[in-house]
C-alpha cells in the first residue's frame, strides 16, 4: 500500500518541509497528542494550542536559544513581541496558557529541571460583560411565529409544521438549560430523562454534567417528538434533525436563532451564546446561587461564572433603592 506524505515524514522524522524535526518540535507534537488522547480536548482547542506553540517555536528558533533553559524574562519578551505584532490581550492570554501548559508538561516529564512560569505575570484581559436579553425580549423570542406562509400540498405543509415546532423547541431548550450550541447539536434522545426533567450533556473536554429543563420544554417536546419520528432514520438518535433525518450542524442551529431574531425585530445581535448568558443572568436575578449556575453551565472555575454578578446593575440599583434604610 502506498504511504501518504505524512506517514513518510513521520518515519523519517521530518515535518513535511523536507527537513528533520528539531527537539522542540518533537516535544510539541507529543504534547498535542497528550491533549487529544489523555485530556480529550476538542479538535478546535487542540488546533489553537498547536498554532500558538508553532509560533512560539519559530520565535525560539529565531533567537537561537535552548528551549530547556529559558529564563522567565524570555517568555515576557515573547508576550511583548505579540503585543507589538498587534495581538490583543485576550489572544496574548491564550498564548500564555498554551505555552505554560506545554512547559508544565515538560516539567512533569523531567525534560526540564525547573518550571519557568513561577514569576511571569499573566497578561491582563479586561472582562467584557456578557450581553443578554431582558425578560420581555426573551418572551418575544420564544413566542415568535415561524410560519412562513408557503403554499403547497399536504406534504409541504407537514414539513413546514415540523420545522416550525422544532425551531420553537430549540429556542425553549437553549433558554431553559443554557446549553452551548455545540452541546445542543450533539444531544441525543437517550440523553433526556423525561420523568425527572433533566438532560445528560457532554461539554468541553468531554466532561459530562446534568442540566435540568423546564415544563415549557417538556410540553414542546410532546408536540415535537411524534413529528420527529416521521423523519428519523434508523440508527440516528440525535434529538434535533433535518427533514432529511440528518443531525443538525452548529451553523444550522445558528440560522434558526438568527431567523427568530429577525422576525421579532429585537435590536440586538442575538447569538446562541447570548441565550446562554440570558439563562444565567435570569437565574441569578431570580435568586439562584452562583455554584448551582456554575454546575449547570459546565464552568470548570467559579471565576468564569462570577462575571454574571456584574450584569444586571439596574436590578441591583432597584434592590438597593428599595431595601437600604437610608433610601426611605
Amino acid at each position: 500500500m502506498k504511504k501518504t506524505d505524512d506517514e513518510k515524514a513521520g518515519k523519517n522524522g521530518e515535518n513535511g518541509t523536507g527537513r528533520k524535526k528539531d527537539e522542540l518540535e518533537g516535544f510539541t507534537e507529543e504534547y498535542i497528542s497528550f491533549l487529544k488522547i489523555e485530556r480529550g480536548l476538542s479538535p478546535n482547542t487542540v488546533s489553537s494550542y498547536y498554532l500558538d506553540l508553532m509560533k512560539f517555536h519559530k520565535y525560539v528558533m529565531s533567537k537561537k536559544v535552548d528551549f530547556k533553559t529559558l529564563p522567565s524574562l524570555f517568555f515576557q519578551d515573547f508576550l511583548g513581541y505579540l503585543a507589538q505584532a498587534g495581538l490583543n490581550g485576550k489572544t496574548r492570554a491564550r498564548f500564555y496558557s498554551s505555552i505554560k501548559g506545554f512547559y508544565k508538561f515538560l516539567f512533569k516529564r523531567r525534560i526540564i529541571s525547573e518550571f519557568p512560569f513561577k514569576d511571569i505575570e499573566y497578561p491582563f484581559v479586561a472582562k467584557k460583560l456578557p450581553e443578554f436579553l431582558t425578560k420581555d425580549e426573551i418572551s418575544r423570542l420564544l413566542n415568535v411565529d415561524f410560519k412562513n406562509g408557503k403554499n403547497g400540498g399536504n406534504k409541504a405543509k407537514e414539513g413546514s409544521n415540523f420545522e416550525n415546532i422544532r425551531s420553537k423547541v430549540i429556542l425553549e431548550l437553549l433558554y431553559s438549560s443554557g446549553l452551548r450550541i455545540s452541546e445542543l447539536a450533539g444531544v441525543k434522545l437517550e440523553n433526556f430523562n423525561f420523568d425527572l426533567n433533566f438532560i445528560r450533556v457532554r461539554g468541553k473536554g468531554s466532561k459530562e454534567r446534568i442540566v435540568p429543563f423546564g415544563i415549557p420544554v417538556k410540553e414542546a417536546l410532546k408536540t415535537y417528538l411524534p413529528l420527529r419520528r416521521r423523519y428519523e432514520k434508523s440508527g440516528k438518535s440525535y434529538m434535533f434533525i433535518t427533514k432529511n433525518g440528518l443531525p443538525f450542524t452548529r451553523q444550522g442551529l445558528w440560522k434558526i436563532i438568527k431567523k427568530a431574531a429577525l422576525l421579532t425585530g429585537i435590536d440586538k445581535n442575538i447569538t446562541p451564546h447570548m441565550l446562554r448568558h440570558t439563562f444565567a443572568t435570569h437565574l441569578l436575578e431570580g435568586g439562584a446561587d452562583l455554584r448551582s449556575i456554575q454546575q449547570m453551565l459546565g464552568h470548570s472555575s467559579i471565576s468564569t461564572t462570577e462575571i454574571y454578578t456584574h450584569t444586571d446593575i439596574s436590578h441591583l440599583k432597584a434592590q438597593h433603592s428599595k431595601f437600604h434604610p437610608r433610601n426611605k
